[in-house]
Formats: structure tokens, sequence, C-alpha cells
């Protein structure tokens, strides 16, 4: 964030030497400064205009869907009453006032009658780096205490667990978890499903997936070094032209 402060003051300050050597610069100049005005131009679109991760998962708290679920309704395998996604297998029981939900109104309990799963496919570039993010809570109604669950994608996985001790419907206790993976498909398809025999187990909401890299587009870390050096290559054309 320093960096990037002291950059744009930079870029402040070229901006001014500009303006005066157009105005005032001798016809000798004109080359020299229609270049410098080009990477000039070229920095501020890199330093004014920031790249915002997008959220690469359709309706990731779950608020919308073909089907009310009032406090809680079960939901079988292939059901794609929730939009964007489909119950991957077992059963899930789709939250609506049983529980306060982390993010909006709605949120999953990945345990119905038996171990249930839930999935959404969306597109990657192969190489690429992106990261899970995710609300974890579980059902503080009935054992067992560690309620456990599964996150894959890429042909990856991990597991996590939540405890609910202490833990009530009004009181869930959420944390936000994250994961990363390396596509190796054009599309992928993130799943998480519950671990346990119980029909009470691990709390989901709020889910995001953003590219964190890609092999065509160099880190953010590569561009502020790239920034950097052109910065201080425009400044030493004004000092040999003052």
């Amino acid at each position: 964030m320093l960096s990037i402060i002291f950059l744009r003051m930079e870029f402040s300050k070229m901006t001014q030497r500009l303006a005066k050597l157009m105005i005032f610069g001798g016809g000798k100049h004109s080359l020299l400064k229609l270049s410098i005005a080009s990477s000039v131009f070229a920095v501020s679109a890199l330093i004014v205009t920031p790249v915002q991760a997008a959220n690469l998962i359709q309706n990731g708290s779950f608020e919308t869907a073909t089907v009310n679920p009032g406090s809680f309704l079960q939901l079988d395998a292939v059901s794609t009453a929730i939009t964007g996604w489909t119950v991957s297998q077992g059963t899930i029981d789709y939250i609506g006032t049983f529980w306060q939900a982390s993010e909006g109104a709605r949120s999953l309990d990945l345990q119905g009658l038996a171990s249930g799963g839930i999935q959404q496919t969306f597109n990657t570039t192969i190489g690429a780096t992106y990261r899970v993010t995710f609300d974890l809570a579980g059902n503080p109604t009935g054992n067992p205490t560690i309620k456990e669950m599964r996150v894959s994608a890429g042909g990856n996985s991990a597991d996590f667990s939540f405890d609910i001790t202490g833990k009530s419907p009004s009181n869930m206790g959420w944390v936000s978890k994250s994961w990363d993976f390396t596509a190796n498909s054009i599309t992928t398809t993130l799943e998480f499903t519950g671990l346990g025999n119980s029909t009470t187990g691990a709390a989901l909401d709020n889910v995001s997936v953003i590219a964190l890299s890609s092999p065509s587009i160099p880190e953010p870390s590569s561009m502020l070094g790239l920034l950097g050096l052109g910065v201080l290559g425009i400044g030493s054309a004004f000092k040999r032209q003052s």
C-alpha cells in the first residue's frame, strides 16, 4: 500500500512537470514529450484503475431458490431448487428461519438424513490459482459436537471442522474459512460435502471464489515492480532535459 501511495505521488509530480514541458519546451523536444506523455498516461491507467477480483460463484449465500424453506427444507440428490447449485449426493437441509444465517437469511446444513453435498460448476483457466472462501458453523441441536465437512475442486480437497460447544440457533458462531486450488480444466466443479453419520452436520453460507493469478497475467508484485521502473525511467528523462 505504501509503495502504491509513493507511485501515485511520483505520478502527480510527473504530470505537473510534463505540463510545464509541453507549454514551455522547445520544438526539438517534441518526440520526447510525446513519449513521456504516452508513458504517463499508461502509468495513470495502472495506478488509478485497480483490478477488482470478481466472485465466480452464483448465489453464494443461497438466498435465491424456487422453493421457500420456511424453517428448513430437506433437498434430495440432483435437486436444483437452489439457484446455481445442484445437490450432488445424499440429502441436505436448506435452512430458513431455523437458525441465524451468516449472510442474508438462508444457509445450509450439509447433513440431511445422511451426509449430503452441493456443487456448482464455473469457468476457469488451466493453471490459474483460485481462492475459495466460505462461512462455516455447525448445527447446534444435536451430536456430534465436532461437525466436519469437505471442500473439493480441481482434483484436490481439504477437510474442515467446527466445534458447536456453547453455540445455539441464535448464536451460531460463524467463522470464515478459505482454501486455494489450481484449475486443471476450462471448467471447475466446486463441491461441499458433509462428513459424518448424524442428521445434524456442518453449516455452510457465504461462498465465493476469486482468481488469485493467471498464467497470462503478471502477479500484482510484478506489476508494481514494472510500474516502479516506469516511474523512475520517466523521472530520469525529465532530469536529462532540465
